[in-house]
């Protein structure tokens, strides 16, 4: 029982919500949540919202990075799927599942998870002011067979800790030597706990030794973002690191806002640049039509007002 109970406490969990927006306006085609991190892995939320062949609401967890995996991983979840009752949480309908993913199986879930006319009736509180809230829960363990999949570098032992990639281990020592605590936090755990654990915080040290300020595209500003997420999982305590990143985020944040103003001027000068080639089009088709009127004007003078209208006699 005490195994078991060592098993479950090495389970990393963690949740994501996605709240679809518009969802009567979805084709019958799958739809994919953004890609969110647990356990440093990424996965995503797959939906069918008018059935996979079936007249119910279909609904699955995803690997999000299965083509870039190498071949042969596989990857061993807990997870649950909920459809949110928005009007009375305890009727939100869970359903409970695990599986063990791998290349030719990247995706596991429900087909007939709720039927669509149950979902659609707006009494019901699963769709409201049409939005549809889908919440997963994963739970994961195991960690060192999959950091072997994930992993391209050799492996080596840090601190008789566990084995990590060998770029990550200079970065580990540098901040471990500066900050103790990150050696203390998790001695307790399990092997492939910590290993996941050390992977996740070089993998973020790396990034940010290595990435200038100028190289932070939107990109690598994302990148950065799951990076972090991922670290969080793990509970380090890095009250010393998070206000740097957020100001890296903040900083990007705030670069983009530029880029978009930037581009908007772009856009309001080559507006202005068209009109007025439009403009000098119409001066000089106004100058031409001043000519021809000034002309037309002056041949009307030639013309004897007085002259009697009459007409010819045979």
């Amino acid at each position: 029982m005490k195994k078991e109970e060592e098993e479950e406490e090495d389970l990393v969990r963690g949740t994501f919500t996605w709240r679809i927006n518009n969802f009567s306006t979805l084709n019958n085609l799958a739809h994919y949540s953004d890609v969110f991190v647990i356990c440093g892995y990424k996965w995503r939320i797959i939906i069918y919202p008018k059935g996979n062949n079936v007249d119910y609401l279909s609904l699955y967890l995803d690997v999000a990075d299965a083509s870039t995996l190498r071949s042969g991983w596989t990857r061993y979840a807990k997870f649950s799927l909920t459809v949110v009752n928005q009007l009375d949480s305890k009727k939100s309908i869970t359903r409970d599942l695990e599986h063990e993913f791998a290349a030719n199986d990247s995706n596991w879930g429900i087909k007939s998870f709720i039927l669509l006319s149950e979902l659609r009736d707006h009494n019901k509180g699963y769709l409201v002011n049409d939005l549809c809230v889908v919440e997963v829960k994963v739970s994961v363990r195991n960690g060192i067979k999959i950091l072997e999949d994930q992993e391209t570098g050799e492996l080596i032992d840090f601190r008789g800790l566990g084995r990590v990639e060998k770029t990550f281990v200079p970065f580990l020592e540098e901040v471990c030597s500066s900050y103790p605590s990150l050696l203390e936090c998790h001695k307790k755990r399990s092997r492939p706990f910590i290993q996941c654990a050390y992977t996740a915080l070089g993998r973020l040290l790396r990034f940010l030794k290595t990435t200038k300020a100028k190289d932070m595209t939107r990109d690598a500003c994302k990148r950065l973002q799951l990076l972090w997420e991922e670290l969080e999982t793990f509970k380090f305590d890095l009250a010393w690191l998070e206000p740097h990143v957020q100001l890296v985020l903040v900083m990007k944040k705030r670069a983009g806002r530029v880029d978009r103003l930037r581009e908007d001027v772009e856009i309001l000068e080559n507006e202005i640049k068209r009109r007025r080639d439009v403009l000098a089009t119409a001066e000089v088709d106004l100058e031409a039509a001043k000519r021809d009127l000034a002309k037309a004007e002056e041949e009307f003078k030639k013309i004897d007002m007085d002259t009697e209208l009459g007409y010819p006699l045979p």
